[in-house]
């Protein structure tokens, strides 16, 4: 248990099938993830750009997905929440593999897409029901950690599996995606609480809340949380700033070698792996509202260095590229478990779900206007996107400060006996 404690995890006594659930989600996803574009490109035959238009028009249809997610998650517990989203899944990714029409995939995509954005704030509401008292930031940050080295070994799985089957190749890798799903949602469906030993955390029921949960109306008179939600979009674009805008900022607008964002994506992976749970068990008992403060300087700091990048000198460029990455991954470590453990801490338990469903959506409308956003800033300069980015973190730092005076406590800080 010292050892445990040392590394910054959480008490797991229990919930062990939870975790391998997370793994394997993130394994699966991983064997996908990299190869989206490309298998609805190479293996359904379909121009680029369709391809684009249908995953924006997908992405847009489900933005109502995280709202609509909230009553469910308080009507009938997370947990079935968690196993339905995986099963939507297992069904969609079946049906990739038989059909090639644009239309069909479209409403695959957004059905997918649906299972997604409800899978993540169920799994943030079942994580608060299952977490011991004080360490629900441990457990997002656990989370976070298991679900990169997931992904990381899923993409090379996947590499290894296109490279050698071609076509053939990326059918598989979408049929062992179902396969993660379904042992997902099994794992998460047949766990039970008393498999956990007594006195291991809260005791939720099995079904839900007992009194009927209050509506949306609630939610958004709690005027604090709104602030919470500004905090939220900002920094979602800034985290789709690594996938989005890193690649065609380094290639395309400064002409760096395709090889550096890869390196730079790996050195990132590497350091939330190695460091996630050690940094959420260092500011566990900070006040949250600073730690996030904290990590809108460092993005700031991290989009300066990326913009004062040089072109025509690869490895000084490199060099830079590679200690704003340090900086900006030290953002993405305090932020985190950081904002997740705030908004659970915020929302009542019988509206916890809804709560989680208005941040998924923002989550979402970020995956919207990012693409849009990055690329139209990119081209009418290379700073433009940094500049913008930074301009909103210092916006989030002023927000944060008015609620790290009108938060409750025990949002702002973990109870000192947790």
């Amino acid at each position: 248990m010292a050892v445990i404690d040392t590394l910054g995890l959480p008490n797991a006594r229990g919930r062990g099938p939870l975790i391998v659930a997370q793994v394997v989600d993130a394994l699966g996803t991983g064997l996908f993830l990299p190869f989206a574009v490309v298998y609805f490109h190479t293996a359904k035959g379909i121009a680029l750009t369709t391809v684009g238009l249908m995953l924006s028009a997908a992405a847009l249809l489900s933005l109502p997905a995280g709202p609509l997610a909230g009553p469910l998650i308080d009507r009938i517990g997370p947990r079935r929440v968690v196993v339905a989203s995986n099963l939507v899944r297992v069904l969609t990714f079946t049906g990739y593999v038989f059909t090639d029409a644009p239309w069909q995939l479209v409403a695959l995509v957004t059905v997918t897409l649906w299972g997604e954005s409800q899978f993540r704030p169920a799994a943030a509401a079942l994580v608060a029901q299952v977490a011991d008292e004080g360490q629900r930031a441990r457990w997002y940050a656990m989370e976070r950690a298991l679900r990169n080295v997931g992904i990381g070994t899923g993409g090379l799985l996947g590499s290894a599996l296109v490279g050698w089957g071609g076509t053939g190749g990326y059918t598989a890798v979408v049929v062992l995606n179902a396969v993660s799903f379904l042992v997902a949602a099994a794992l998460v469906g047949t766990w039970r609480r008393s498999a956990e030993p007594a006195g291991g955390g809260p005791t939720p029921t099995a079904h839900g809340p007992a009194t009927p949960p209050a509506g949306y109306r609630e939610v958004l008179a709690d005027r604090a949380f709104l602030g919470v939600l500004v905090t939220v979009g900002v920094f979602a674009l800034c985290d789709l700033a690594l996938t989005v805008l890193l690649s065609a900022y380094v290639i395309d607008a400064r002409g760096l070698p395709a090889w550096q964002p890869g390196t730079l994506f790996a050195i990132n992976t590497v350091l939330v792996v190695l460091a996630q749970t050690l940094v959420a068990r260092a500011v566990e008992r900070r006040r949250r509202p600073r730690v996030l403060q904290t990590a809108a300087a460092l993005w700031v700091v991290s989009f300066a260095l990326f913009a004062a990048v040089p072109t025509g000198r690869p490895g000084v460029a490199f060099g830079g590229l590679a200690i704003g990455m340090v900086v900006f991954t030290a953002a993405e470590l305090l932020q985190a478990p950081t904002s997740s453990a705030l908004t659970v801490a915020i929302a009542a338990e019988r509206v916890r779900g809804r709560y989680l469903g208005l941040e998924e959506l923002m989550w979402s409308l970020a995956r919207v206007l990012a693409p849009t956003v990055f690329t139209w800033l990119l081209v009418r300069g290379p700073g433009l996107p940094w500049l913008a980015l930074g301009l909103c973190c210092l916006a989030a730092v002023v927000v944060l400060a008015r609620l790290d005076r009108v938060l409750p406590a025990h949002a702002v800080r973990e109870p000192a006996d947790a």
